[in-house]
């Protein structure tokens, strides 16, 4: 069976539409899936919307699958240093690291010839916006999730960036 792109976007509309933070949808060979917020450990179990029988609660993706590798598809180096090395500061916890809640584009700015949202060196506070991403003309707002000062920016304007990539570190320590 397979799943149009508009069918796909209809998904994903459904979804923009939950009260969640974690979904993972599967039509198909097609799975999707799309994460909100704090690591889903940290959260309740998202809703299931009614017609998207194939929805899961963020506990039960987070089971069927191990935890995400620094050696993903993304690059190993970008443009403000090497993710290796942060995911390392990540581990002692000195850092926290924003990852893409999608495969996607990502913009840093709201419209072409605007400022960016946030720039290397900024102070943000838990809830600001960092960034957008794209997926199929729908744009999702990339979030802080905690406090502290923009150390490294991942992807730049325009780039495609795939599902868990780390697109920013916050130094919260």
């Amino acid at each position: 069976m397979e799943i149009s792109p508009d069918e796909i976007a209809d998904i994903l509309e459904a979804i923009n539409k939950l009260d969640c933070t974690s979904v993972e949808v599967t039509v198909g060979g097609v799975s999707i899936v799309v994460r909100r917020g704090a690591a889903p450990h940290t959260q309740a179990a998202p809703a299931v919307a009614p017609g998207l029988a194939a929805l899961k609660p963020a506990a039960a993706i987070e089971s069927e699958r191990s935890a995400p590798t620094p050696t993903g598809s993304f690059p190993a180096t970008v443009p403000n240093g090497d993710v290796a090395a942060w995911l390392e500061q990540e581990a002692l916890g000195t850092v926290h690291i924003v990852r893409a809640p999608m495969i996607g584009t990502f913009y840093s700015a709201k419209a072409p010839g605007d400022p960016p949202f946030i720039e290397v060196g900024a102070n943000v506070q838990k809830g600001d916006t960092l960034g957008l991403m794209e997926v199929m003309k729908l744009f999702n707002s990339l979030i802080a999730e905690v406090s502290g000062t923009v150390e490294a920016i991942f992807a730049r304007n325009g780039d495609m960036v795939e599902f868990d990539q780390p697109v920013f570190v916050i130094r919260t320590a």
